[in-house]
């Protein structure tokens, strides 16, 4: 109600025959018919994106993928939100927000032009069943989102703890994040693909879907040097963060960074 302006005083709520039921004033707002009937179905359009979208969103978390935890429940709907109002270019969906929006507006204009009074939760539950139910791709890729974030930190850990536990095998490695990942040592010899091979730890086979030669964050906890001189020369940054994240105070940054692509580093770790 507060989302335009002097609607709040055409806005109550009383008990009649047992039930809430919410009044609107249409004399009391401004502008012509038309415009009036235009500016209601904004505000119930914008009170169930509100209010509704996250109860249909846990609905069907917990009806049609059997979700319990609220904790998870709470995390993949925050993913939800996000890929739905700021759907990334890399997650393609089949309904946009915006559509979404404006198929619930048109439905709310086209309805109350010929009814003076309904029952909400029915036409939530009747007219609204379509947009629920485009619902389920959203909340199905965030799933998705939340289960790789989940493993990602998973990772993150498995490789701390890793790296607490193992004795380093030599002092410093340079990691050179050109196009062509290199890790050479700190004789400035380069590290050989058999020499990865034989050094790379069971327990770091989480990238084993890549080529030996493009592997980089399992060889190098398996390798588990004491410091760990990162050049950062184009664009890795996902990797980068990610190495940042698990060796932390072993890193050391080089900034030599070459062209015109700059990396943004997190300032814990400068």
């Amino acid at each position: 109600m507060d989302t335009y302006e002097g609607v709040r005083k055409s806005i109550f709520t009383k008990q009649e025959d047992g039930e809430n039921k919410l009044f609107i004033n249409m004399n009391v707002l401004d502008g012509d018919e038309p415009d009036k009937m235009k500016e209601v179905a904004l505000i119930l359009t914008n009170v169930t994106i509100k209010n509704v979208l996250p109860l249909w969103m846990e609905e069907l978390l917990r009806e049609r993928f059997y979700y319990e935890e609220q904790y998870e429940i709470d995390a993949i709907m925050g993913h939800a939100r996000d890929l739905f109002f700021n759907p990334p270019e890399d997650v393609p969906l089949e309904t946009s927000f915006l559509d979404w929006q404006k198929e619930m507006f048109q439905l709310y204009h086209q309805f109350i032009q010929a009814s003076i009074c309904f029952s909400f939760e029915s036409f939530l539950m009747f007219r609204f069943r379509k947009n629920k139910e485009q619902l389920g791709e959203i909340v199905e890729k965030a799933i998705d989102e939340y289960k790789m974030e989940y493993d990602y930190q998973i990772m993150l850990h498995t490789c701390r703890e890793f790296l607490k536990d193992t004795v380093p095998r030599v002092d410093t490695i340079q990691l050179f994040l050109e196009e062509e990942v290199k890790l050479v040592d700190g004789n400035g010899r380069l590290i050989s693909s058999q020499q990865i091979r034989r050094w790379l730890s069971e327990e770091m086979y989480f990238d084993s879907h890549l080529p030996l030669a493009r592997r980089v964050i399992g060889p190098l906890v398996s390798i588990s040097p004491r410091r760990l001189i990162i050049h950062p020369r184009t664009h890795h940054e996902g990797l980068l963060h990610t190495l940042l994240s698990i060796f932390e105070e072993r890193v050391e940054l080089k900034k030599e960074l070459t062209g015109k692509r700059h990396i943004d580093i997190p300032a814990e770790n400068n």
